[in-house]
């Protein structure tokens, strides 16, 4: 496993990490929750094969994913970073407190490794928030702050608030077929040290190869995506077609070459979810090997390329409902 830097916190975290927003939670359509001895499984596979970042958030299972982790890590504490978040609605400064508290009782934890705003509020001011933020890290409950889903002019007014704390990274959506961040988000962390955390790294599961042309995804996640559909999926071959090639090329699967594309980028770190082992150590083949700047140029030339039907309604709404 490969490790960075996050920010300038001095915390070193593995490239590939452990996203946990389905611990916890129900399977959408399916009156069932996930297996904790599964999803603990996972954990401790993640740290036998060198996984120290796992991310977590109050919303979440509505606690659950958090209180699974404290379970989980107990006994490993000081072998793991801890990431958690705290939803946009309780970004006053008291509620700021308040949340951080009750995250740090459900984890079990007498310090949150990386605290992030999991969403702006515009009705909060970000100064608000920040001195909390400032707070909690004096009186030694966090480490770091972190934000999530901020664009370039939301995060350097968190940065400017935070000061002289430095902000350590910005969680947002970032995969070889979302790379809107590029354009600007990306050269502002970037110049500020700033660490990217890129969730949804496979795009929802498409950039697994276990969605191709023909398939019917059962998963609410995947049913409630445009990409999902017939066409959307016809639309992929090509590019499923070239990272099968390359993975193979590699000896990897189509899902690792995809992660390889991201962590290959400067200060970016990528968080897949997973519910069992098996994924886990799919995810942490991601690292210790490198692709080609030709077969990187060719799998972003490729996904440049594909132009996918943008349906609107119903599954777009409850698309944007998922607490990422």
């Amino acid at each position: 496993m490969d490790y960075r830097e996050l920010g300038k916190s001095g915390l070193k975290v593995s490239v590939i990490g452990l996203g946990t927003w389905q611990w916890g939670s129900r399977e959408w359509g399916w009156n069932q929750l996930y297996a904790e001895k599964d999803v603990r499984a996972a954990f401790q596979k993640g740290l036998e094969l060198g996984i120290n970042f796992i991310d977590t958030a109050e919303i979440y299972g509505h606690g659950r994913s958090e209180e699974i982790l404290g379970r989980a890590i107990h006994g490993f504490r000081d072998q793991v970073i801890i990431a958690t978040k705290v939803w946009p609605w309780n970004l006053s400064y008291r509620k700021v407190l308040r949340s951080a508290e009750k995250s740090l009782g459900r984890l079990g934890a007498d310090i949150i490794d990386l605290y992030q705003i999991h969403w702006p509020n515009q009705l909060v001011p970000i100064r608000n928030t920040m001195k909390a933020m400032k707070k909690l890290v004096d009186s030694g409950r966090v480490r770091c702050v972190g934000v999530s889903n901020f664009n370039v002019k939301q995060m350097k007014a968190a940065q400017e608030a935070l000061m002289p704390i430095e902000l350590a990274s910005n969680q947002v959506k970032y995969n070889l077929l979302d790379r809107g961040i590029e354009r600007e988000l990306c050269p502002a962390a970037f110049a500020s040290h700033v660490t990217i955390i890129a969730y949804s790294p496979l795009a929802k599961g498409l950039l697994t190869g276990k969605y191709i042309a023909g398939s019917k995804p059962n998963s609410f996640v995947q049913r409630a995506s445009p990409r999902f559909s017939k066409r959307n999926l016809a639309k992929f071959d090509e590019a499923y077609k070239l990272l099968k090639h390359i993975g193979d090329a590699h000896g990897k699967t189509i899902a690792q070459v995809a992660l390889n594309w991201l962590i290959s980028k400067e200060d970016v770190v990528a968080i897949p979810g997973a519910k069992r082992p098996v994924d886990v150590e799919d995810n942490a083949g991601a690292a210790g090997w490198q692709l080609t700047s030709g077969e990187i140029t060719a799998m972003e030339t490729s996904a440049n390329q594909i132009n996918f039907d943008k349906m609107s309604g119903l599954p777009n709404l409850i698309r944007g409902l998922i607490p990422i």
